[in-house]
């Protein structure tokens, strides 16, 4: 989609064998790949939808402009034709996971994460130091039996989340319901706002902070519309 320019005019979504897709000029949305852009949820499908009618005559735009898209068409394309691959790509970042490193501490929003894990008999080693923890043995398997209750929208959102924090665990306590996306965003950009504080502003930090904030609230939104699904 990089360089191409809006070629439509009127933009809208249609019910279709209990999907919801979002067209152009009443033509389907084709994927990357050749499948159609269709989700479960009409309020997600408008959203999309909305996407590519927020994008001006003649404008030119890329994948960036359009996130729900983009985790849409990695869900259909990708994650179903093959939920255990993503969940086995998942449970490799969980093996080095980014919030069993507390160098002051386990934190507010640590806590919270590992309360909730332990609700499904998930006890996290933790470290103060740099060298790599090391996991007690049946982590994973736990860890995995926790992927495994994840549907497609759920591993989608994960592989977003996950990505943007460097925590498959605090992503696992988001689409749980546990932690909030504002807790989210402040542990994610910790680091940074300590490296602010100390060193003054830095323009690229900021903006990837900001980047980071935005896909994990496009993430959490993505979630909230899309299990918004009429019964």
């Amino acid at each position: 989609m990089s360089g191409h320019k809006r070629f439509w005019k009127a933009v809208s979504v249609v019910s279709e064998n209990g999907l919801f897709e979002p067209r152009l000029d009443g033509r389907p949305i084709r994927l990357p790949q050749g499948r159609v852009l269709a989700v479960r949820s009409s309020a997600l499908a408008e959203a999309i939808a909305g996407e590519w009618g927020g994008i001006a005559e003649n404008a030119s735009f890329t994948p960036d402009a359009l996130p729900l898209t983009r985790i849409a068409g990695t869900m259909i394309e990708r994650i179903v034709p093959d939920p255990r691959a993503a969940r086995d790509m998942l449970l490799g970042l969980g093996v080095d996971d980014g919030l069993c490193y507390c160098e002051d501490g386990i934190g507010p929003v640590a806590s919270q994460v590992f309360a909730w894990l332990s609700g499904y008999g998930i006890h996290p080693s933790v470290t103060d130091g740099l060298m790599p923890v090391v996991q007690q043995e049946g982590y994973l398997d736990a860890l995995a039996q926790l992927l495994a209750g994840r549907d497609d929208l759920e591993l989608a959102v994960l592989g977003v989340l996950a990505q943007a924090t460097g925590s498959l665990l605090l992503s696992l306590a988001v689409v749980g319901g546990a932690v909030s996306l504002v807790d989210t965003v402040l542990w994610a950009n910790h680091d940074e706002k300590s490296q602010l504080a100390t060193w003054g502003q830095d323009e690229e930090l900021v903006r990837t902070m900001e980047n980071r904030e935005k896909d994990i609230l496009d993430a959490g939104l993505f979630l909230t519309l899309g299990r918004k699904v009429s019964i």
